[in-house]
């Protein structure tokens, strides 16, 4: 399969550092220096992820590799997305900074769940049906999401295009070795398509090294605000907090939201360079080259 880029063409975990979330009695501990500082930081991860992902790019390499490059786009799109709207950040220029959580809080959940399926799919197989299971599943649940998002389209001939491929695909879970010596439950849901992985989330957090109840707390303040729901507006304050002005508490969520996607970007691109290790001289901080980008990054 053939490696694929943010930018390009044709397509021993360490345990995650606990940045925390703040309390709403410590917001105004987050200084505009703690933010400038969890914003480079942002930064450097974002312009070395991209410059790695160039760097891998158009080579022929073994499929879990290969889908890896893929789900790593999509990561370094999010985190490009993410930073650009960031306040104050470099990678665009705007009359006025908005300073809310809901801004960047998609962009971050992308970046934090794109870890664990990156991380899933670049393991190195254990047999040939492990890894055809694994493909198998993957693709199911990518048939099974086109089927509903077809049918309330009201696209009948796509939807029974679709349903071909799924019973195709069940059938060849069904026949598979590996598959079925997993637990009867996670065969179903497995064959459901509920998921693209045959690991739980749970269980994946714990090979990546999460901490469950501290993901589950960052990933859950980050739908809400993703999402327009009670938490994100019930204490909107006047020229504060959840008004799009600059206030203590916006600006702690978004600092560490910054330190934690920075952390998980980090881990992502050493991630991909442990598959390509020649790309790692593509890590050169903010200093690293790539296009598109900003001026100082561009290719000279």
């Amino acid at each position: 399969m053939t490696t694929d880029a943010f930018g390009g063409s044709d397509a021993a975990p360490a345990t995650v550092a606990n940045s925390g979330i703040p309390d709403e009695t410590k917001a105004s501990l987050t200084t505009r220096k703690d933010y400038d500082d969890a914003l480079e930081s942002f930064d450097v991860a974002v312009c070395e992820a991209i410059a790695v992902s160039q760097a891998c790019s158009n080579r022929v390499a073994v499929p879990h590799q290969g889908y890896g490059t893929h789900i790593f786009t999509c990561i370094c799109t999010a985190a490009v997305a993410m930073i650009r709207a960031a306040p104050l950040s470099r990678w665009t220029r705007s009359d006025f900074q908005l300073w809310a959580l809901s801004g960047i809080a998609a962009h971050a959940r992308a970046i934090i769940e794109g870890q664990l399926l990156l991380f899933y799919i670049m393991e190195t197989p254990e047999s040939t049906h492990g890894w055809s299971a694994k493909l198998n599943v993957m693709h199911l649940n990518d048939c099974v999401r086109r089927i509903t998002l077809h049918t309330n389209l009201g696209s009948v001939e796509n939807v029974e295009g679709f349903e071909r491929q799924a019973d195709e695909l069940r059938n060849r879970l069904r026949s598979n070795e590996y598959f079925l010596t997993l637990p009867p439950h996670v065969q179903k849901r497995c064959l459901d398509g509920d998921s693209p992985m045959i690991l739980s989330r749970s269980e994946m957090l714990d090979k990546v090294g999460w901490d469950r109840n501290h993901f589950r707390a960052i990933f859950d303040l980050l739908s809400q605000h993703a999402h327009i729901l009670p938490l994100s507006f019930y204490r909107i304050e006047p020229n504060g907090r959840g008004s799009g002005l600059e206030n203590p508490t916006d600006r702690s969520y978004i600092c560490m939201t910054l330190l934690a996607c920075a952390d998980v970007l980090e881990r992502c691109t050493t991630e991909l360079v442990s598959a390509f290790p020649d790309a790692a001289i593509a890590r050169k901080g903010k200093k690293s080259r790539f296009s598109p980008g900003p001026r100082g990054n561009l290719p000279r």
